[in-house]
C-alpha cells in the first residue's frame, strides 16, 4: 500500500510553525529595537532638530556617501519603519529583504553603529531577516490576513 498523506482539515488554521514565526519575528525585532535602534533614533532627532554632531554621519562621509547627514536619517527612518512592517507582518518580504541589505551594509562597510553590534551580531540578523525574506511571516501575519479577505473578495 503507498504512503498517503493525512488530509489537512483547515489549511487557514495557524499551526504551531506560524506561532513560532511570530515569535521570532517578535523577539528579533524587539531585541534590535531596544539594543540598537533607540539609541540611534536619540542621535538622529538630537542632529536633525539640535544640530548636534552624530557619529554615523562622520562615518558615512568617510565612505565619500553625498549628503551623509541625510542618507544617515534616511536610513534610520527605513529601518524603523522595515522592522514596524516585519513586527506587524505587512510586506513581510520586502520589509525584511531591505533590512538584510542595510545590515549587510553596515557589515560590509564596517560601520559601528553601537558597541553591542559587533559582526557576530549582524550575522545573527542577516540570517533571521533572510529567513523572512525568503518564507514570509506566515499564517499569523497581516499580510495572510489581507491575502484571505482579497481570495474571500475575488470567490464572490
Amino acid at each position: 500500500m503507498p504512503f498517503q498523506p493525512l488530509q489537512d482539515s483547515n489549511p487557514d488554521k495557524p499551526r504551531l510553525a506560524d506561532l513560532g514565526l511570530l515569535l521570532i519575528r517578535l523577539l528579533v525585532v524587539a531585541t534590535y529595537v531596544y539594543y540598537q535602534l533607540l539609541a540611534q533614533l536619540k542621535l538622529t532627532v538630537a542632529h536633525v532638530w539640535d544640530g548636534s554632531d552624530w557619529d554615523l554621519v562622520g562615518q558615512l562621509a568617510q565612505l565619500g556617501v553625498p549628503s551623509p547627514d541625510i542618507v544617515a536619517a534616511a536610513a534610520i527612518a527605513l529601518q524603523s519603519t522595515a522592522l514596524l512592517g516585519v513586527v506587524v507582518g505587512f510586506f513581510t518580504r520586502i520589509n525584511a529583504l531591505l533590512f538584510f541589505l542595510m545590515c549587510g551594509f553596515v557589515l560590509f562597510a564596517a560601520i559601528p553603529l553601537s558597541s553591542g553590534l559587533n559582526p557576530q551580531v549582524l550575522s545573527l540578523y542577516l540570517a533571521v531577516f533572510l529567513g523572512l525574506a525568503c518564507g514570509g511571516g506566515g499564517r499569523l501575519s497581516l499580510d495572510h490576513l489581507l491575502a484571505g479577505r482579497r481570495a474571500r473578495k475575488r470567490a464572490m
